[in-house]
């Protein structure tokens, strides 16, 4: 019999147990098959350490705690995932060891041969219950299957776990549960007037080559140029990336839904949706709807003007000819003159609602008091339904316009013009519809606008 002395200690997430054993009577010595019983008697009935039970009764251990027990683990297991066989990082540019920039090893573009492995799916493992030392069950962890991969242009006929290129093209994913391999168009040798002048592909196109002055090229998606881009016209439905640049003549212009990469920029007017990265932006308008960031030795903006909605961030600005060069972040006064517009045409269009639903009101008051419509009260209340169905989708719609135009513009408010090397005397500093004139030759500063006023602070190399 265990010696009433003796306890057993359960921790307070019963997570452990312990034993504390005082001696037996004189002439005898505990068992384990004893101990083990002593134990479930006391509430440990499940991850018991028998070799620890076996060792205290061999070797006499008393009146010290031992750690008996512990709880048994389940297998957590592990979600289902997809395991892919190519680059799911949006592309950019890789920087060298001395900080210059890479654009010409740069790829928009990755290409699947048809039949190459581009996804497994390896399932969930639901996970197993465990127990505490006291036998209580512990919740196991389970896991809903992802969904499978969809998109033109893969196979998983032979196993539906993995996918295959079902045919030769570039692989889009948008990370999500979207796969595709779609056509690229390719151009050799690049694109001048008497050749490849007009190049219009609803897809991806990669110019192998320069493009030369007065060509047009649309692309519904990506745009890659090996060579140098003179003065053509191009647009984009997503990226653009010249992997030299674009000498514009004043004439050359680049229109682009995504971002723009590039060596260099120089006497032309470009747009894009997205951000701007290049080497030197040189006596050229540029635009973005997110950042333009100017990197490598140089991060040069001399000349023109460019306007990013989120923020520039450059090494020099201006140069030593005082060269008129605008800097402008934040928001255009388009925009804010866009806002007004479309919360007046909310209002007007709500007014208009209120309107329709209080002739519609009117005649249903008709109906209850009488008990039915004449012909021509019908018809003007049918009138009335389509009318509000009508005004109703443009009210919403006015409506998204005008909460997108608020976030653009609450998102707008923390831009900054960073200049981390030489600011010249000429540069114009704006920040939404503020404006400063560096007057004299300055660098290393940060300009953001505070309670409408644009201030300045030394940036810290």
């Amino acid at each position: 019999m265990v010696n009433v002395k003796s306890y057993v200690r359960i921790a307070d997430d019963k997570t452990e147990a312990w034993l504390y054993l005082c001696a037996p009577e004189e002439g005898t010595r505990y068992e384990k098959p004893e101990i083990i019983r002593y134990l479930q008697l006391n509430g440990v009935v499940a991850g018991i350490n028998e070799s620890h039970v076996a060792a205290m009764c061999k070797k006499q251990i008393y009146e010290r705690e031992v750690k008996i027990a512990s709880s048994e683990k389940g297998d957590p297991g592990s979600a289902g995932r997809f395991e892919f066989f190519f680059n799911t990082e949006k592309p950019k540019p890789e920087i060298r060891k001395d900080g210059t920039v890479d654009y010409r090893s740069m790829s928009l573009v990755q290409n699947a041969e048809e039949g190459q492995l581009l996804a497994v799916y390896h399932p969930a493992i639901q996970g197993t219950a465990g127990r505490d030392v006291t036998g209580a069950m512990e919740k196991a962890n389970t896991y809903k299957e992802l969904r499978p991969l969809t998109g033109k242009g893969i196979s998983n006929e032979e196993d539906p776990n993995k996918y295959y290129a079902a045919k030769a093209g570039k692989i889009e994913y948008d990370g999500d549960n979207k796969l595709s391999v779609v056509e690229v168009y390719e151009v050799q040798g690049g694109c001048d007037y008497a050749n490849n002048a007009l190049v219009d592909f609803n897809g991806d196109v990669i110019i192998h080559g320069n493009v030369e002055a007065g060509v047009t090229i649309h692309a519904g998606k990506s745009l890659t140029v090996d060579g140098v881009v003179e003065s053509a016209n191009i647009t984009a439905g997503g990226t653009v990336c010249l992997k030299r640049g674009m000498q514009g003549a004043g004439k050359g212009a680049i229109i682009a839904g995504g971002d723009i990469f590039t060596e260099f920029i120089e006497y032309a007017n470009v747009s894009a949706g997205g951000s701007v990265q290049s080497n030197v932006i040189l006596n050229s308008k540029v635009t973005a709807g997110d950042q333009i960031t100017l990197t490598g030795k140089k991060g040069l903006i001399a000349g023109g003007y460019v306007h990013a909605m989120m923020g520039v961030s450059c090494q020099n600005a201006g140069n030593m000819s005082e060269i008129k060069t605008g800097i402008h972040v934040g928001v255009m006064p388009e925009i804010m003159e866009k806002r007004i517009e479309v919360n007046e045409q909310y209002n007007k269009l709500n007014q208009e609602l209120d309107e329709v639903a209080a002739g519609m009101a009117k005649i249903l008051r008709v109906r209850q008091q009488t008990g039915e419509l004449n012909e021509q009260l019908q018809a003007h209340l049918n009138d009335l339904k389509v009318r509000k169905n009508q005004i109703y989708v443009k009210c919403m719609t006015a409506k998204r316009q005008a909460d997108e135009l608020e976030n653009t513009i609450l998102k707008s408010r923390e831009a900054k013009i960073k200049i981390s090397g030489n600011i010249y005397k000429g540069t114009v500093i704006s920040i939404d519809d503020n404006r400063m004139v560096i007057n004299r030759d300055t660098s290393f500063m940060e300009y953001s606008a505070q309670n409408g006023v644009i201030v300045g602070t030394v940036v810290v190399i």
